[in-house]
């Protein structure tokens, strides 16, 4: 029986490579595909990541919705001051790469792999006021995430070989359970000129259990630690929108995935840099305080990339 081994780089180190095995029944072993593609999910669903455009080994494409809001506190009882805490991120991300592939006899040079991701994640907890500025967000965390995966092959036995990976790189797809929790910090103080400044920093910690998938190589469950943060300053300008005040924007953010390979993204960290206007407007529909507008740069090792943006402020 022929045995064909390829080594599929996702990324910028072929050392640390997922490898799939093909006997003449089809797929005889897959090592680290699930848990490459369940980052693309994490990647794309985690609140704190920049919904934006970055250019690496791996192109991406990554859209978020987020909202959050926190409630009054509460009034009596044991949390009194306590105030309850609700998030929900739904994102939506595409990404295609291209990678050799290596391998004995007649077997495809080259494959072009594109890949969707589609995640919802909910979060609920609390915000406590620990004075001076700061606040603490203890927050559990679930979802559910999608990915689906197709792969287009070139040179020798290329149509051969699509359909010996069907349901694992060609036509692919894996749905994934999302738990864990998050813990937040932020920081919010006024300078003299009306100049604010928001900090935040925030660590999350997700199981992606899988549910299904197309083939079993692909059942491979594992952990992500997502680390997010930044400081935002915010200042007055002479400008109004219909009575409402703008202010002007200044923001640095950090990512860092600590526990993936940036073989599988082309990159593990990255920073982004950039600024807008903030509509304040807090009478205009009940819980939203307003909205902005941004535009950032990203740079990391390994990556550039760049943000436009608009949301509302709850």
């Amino acid at each position: 029986m022929a045995v064909l081994g390829l080594v599929l780089p996702l990324g910028c180190r072929p050392a640390q490579a997922q490898t799939v095995t093909l006997d003449a029944a089809g797929v005889a072993k897959a090592e680290g595909l699930g848990r490459a593609f369940e980052t693309f999910s994490v990647f794309g669903g985690t609140p704190g990541i920049a919904a934006a455009k970055y250019y690496s080994d791996v192109n991406l494409n990554s859209y978020q919705l987020p909202v959050a809001h926190s409630f009054a506190p509460l009034e009596s009882g044991f949390l009194s001051g306590v105030a309850p805490y609700a998030e929900i991120t739904l994102g939506y991300l595409n990404a295609d790469t291209s990678a050799p592939l290596e391998g004995g006899g007649p077997t495809p040079d080259s494959v072009k792999l594109s890949f969707n991701s589609y995640s919802g994640l909910a979060g609920g907890g609390v915000e406590i006021s620990l004075g001076h500025g700061f606040k603490l967000r203890p927050i559990a965390l679930a979802g559910y995430a999608r990915v689906d995966v197709d792969a287009r092959f070139s040179g020798p036995d290329a149509p051969l070989f699509r359909s010996a990976l069907r349901g694992i790189l060609n036509s692919a797809d894996l749905d994934t359970v999302l738990l864990g929790g998050a813990l937040e910090l932020l920081y919010e103080t006024e300078f003299p000129g009306d100049i604010t400044l928001a900090a935040r920093a925030r660590y999350n910690e997700l199981a992606a259990i899988v549910t299904g998938a197309s083939n079993k190589g692909l059942k491979e469950n594992g952990g992500f630690g997502v680390a997010t943060g930044g400081v935002t300053f915010t200042g007055p300008t002479d400008w109004r929108l219909a009575a409402h005040e703008l202010r002007w924007i200044g923001y640095l953010n950090g990512t860092w995935l600590p526990d993936t390979d940036p073989g599988t993204l082309g990159f593990n960290a990255f920073a982004e840099i950039g600024g807008g206007l903030q509509l304040i407007a807090p009478d205009v529909v009940r819980g939203v305080r307003g909205g902005t507008v941004r535009a950032s740069a990203i740079v990391g090792p390994g990556v550039t990339g760049w943000l436009v943006s608009a949301a509302l402020d709850f």
